[in-house]
């Protein structure tokens, strides 16, 4: 086990952020991801519920207006986000090959898990299960009454679980022998940048068996950079304001409150917002990771809580990190009009 291997993603990130910002590292509060939704030791009194609730719908809510919207990243000649999905889907169909599947969801969201749900049933595959695998339990019910009308009450199960720490044993029972059929997992949202390659491969890898397909989504970076990792050439201005979106916003600021409730009151919150895209070593080298921040008061100390932070690849990057541990090998993509998104199919070796 190397060094690495004991340091979380987010404490990787911080110390990119100290090294090529001018945040000092006694500035910086690091959170795991999961952890957004249960932070222990220094949160306050705060209503858990509506806090995970109103984190659930931030998600939702930016997915339910790219899927809406019919231009949205289609750039001179399209496709649109939307569209996009919709192809993968059918590409993803296709490789199904007429066998029975079981559909697992990481991080579920109802807009796109009932746009592909539907194209599938379309595309006649016959569903036996689907599983959504979430951390955060305020996403049950949601998915539920999205997802019933579709597949039918007895098809829905679910797992709140941080998918890190499962295991294919850990699904629920399928009546279906399941030798005989093929799993489809997806990770979207970009979830895929939410840690190093080697530990995302590795999390997918002890969900599948060989022939299950993954389905993943990356927001692309387009800019350049030198050999020492540094933006020369910033053609990154998609991502920067998809962070400074309205909902991203909100995002932060109830993962601030979780540590001090007086962003609520704030009116100038916003200018306690930081948004930063630094490089970070990775297994396919250096890679953008786009960070935000917000500035709290923990304990009477002023910090920055890191609310945020996503890798984002290039193409070859995505790629290069799918099949990095060799246990994957991509069968397809599809990118957006605009370039800035890109959906992947990969297949279990």
């Amino acid at each position: 086990m190397t060094e690495i291997d004991n340091i979380s993603f987010n404490e990787l990130v911080g110390h990119a952020l100290v090294v090529h910002s001018t945040i000092l590292p006694e500035q910086l509060a690091i959170l795991d991801n999961s952890s957004k939704y249960r932070p222990e030791g220094i949160k306050q009194n705060v209503n858990d519920e509506e806090s995970l609730s109103a984190i659930f719908d931030t998600m939702s809510n930016i997915n339910r207006m790219a899927i809406e919207d019919d231009h949205l990243c289609t750039g001179k000649n399209g496709p649109s986000f939307r569209q996009a999905l919709k192809l993968t889907t059918t590409k993803l169909a296709a490789l199904v090959e007429g066998r029975q599947v079981r559909y697992v969801e990481l991080g579920p969201e109802p807009w796109k898990s009932c746009t592909i749900l539907t194209q599938l049933f379309e595309a006649g595959i016959d569903l036996q299960q689907y599983i959504g695998v979430d951390i955060n339990p305020k996403s049950e019910d949601t998915m539920r009454k999205a997802l019933t009308p579709i597949i039918g009450a007895d098809k829905f199960k679910y797992l709140i679980a941080d998918f890190y720490k499962c295991s294919i044993d850990d699904f629920p029972e399928i009546s279906t022998d399941t030798q005989d059929i093929v799993t489809i997992v997806t990770n979207l949202g970009f979830q895929e940048g939410n840690d190093l390659p080697s530990r995302i491969g590795q999390m997918l890898s002890r969900i599948t068996r060989k022939g299950d397909l993954v389905l993943s989504e990356m927001q692309l970076f387009n800019g350049s950079v030198n050999p020492c990792g540094i933006v020369v050439e910033n053609k990154s201005e998609t991502i920067r304001n998809f962070y400074h979106h309205d909902e991203m916003l909100r995002f932060s600021a109830l993962v601030g409150a979780q540590f001090d409730e007086s962003i609520k009151a704030s009116f100038d919150w916003k200018s306690k917002y930081l948004f930063n895209l630094v490089p970070l070593d990775t297994e396919v080298g250096s890679v953008n990771v786009a960070t935000t921040l917000v500035l709290v008061n923990i304990n009477g100390e002023e910090k920055y809580v890191l609310t945020n932070s996503c890798l984002k690849y290039t193409q070859e990057q995505f790629k290069r990190a799918r099949e990095a541990t060799g246990t994957f090998l991509v069968s397809d993509s599809q990118e957006t009009g605009d370039g800035s998104i890109v959906f992947q199919i990969s297949e279990r070796c």
